[in-house]
C-alpha cells in the first residue's frame, strides 16, 4: 500500500499493517514503536523525535502533530482508530 492520502484508506492501512508478516512481531514493540512503525510505513513522516512521543506526519497535504503518548493501545483497533480519526479530522 502506498502513502495514505484519504481518510477512508486509514482503516485499510491499519488492517494491512496488522496482517503483514514481514514486520517484526508487533508484540515486541512498545506502543510508541508500533505507532512509529505504522506511520513510517503509510504516511510521510515530517519529524520524529526519538526522545519524545511526538510524531509529525503529512496527511492529505496537511501536517499533523500526533502525541502518541495519549494514544490508546495500538492493538485495540476500535479505540485506536477512534483516536487517530479524531486527531486527523479536527
Amino acid at each position: 500500500m502506498e502513502t495514505v492520502c484519504v481518510i477512508d484508506d486509514i482503516r485499510l492501512a491499519y488492517a494491512d499493517f496488522m496482517a503483514n508478516n514481514h514486520y517484526p512481531k508487533l508484540e515486541s514493540l512498545n506502543n510508541w514503536g508500533k505507532n512509529r512503525f505504522f506511520f513510517s510505513s503509510y504516511f510521510k513522516l515530517i519529524e520524529d523525535w526519538h526522545h519524545t512521543e511526538q510524531i509529525v506526519i503529512q496527511f492529505n497535504r496537511q501536517y499533523f502533530s500526533l502525541d502518541t503518548g495519549s494514544a490508546p493501545d495500538f492493538m485495540d483497533k476500535e479505540k485506536y482508530m477512534a483516536w487517530l480519526m479524531g486527531e486527523l479530522l479536527t
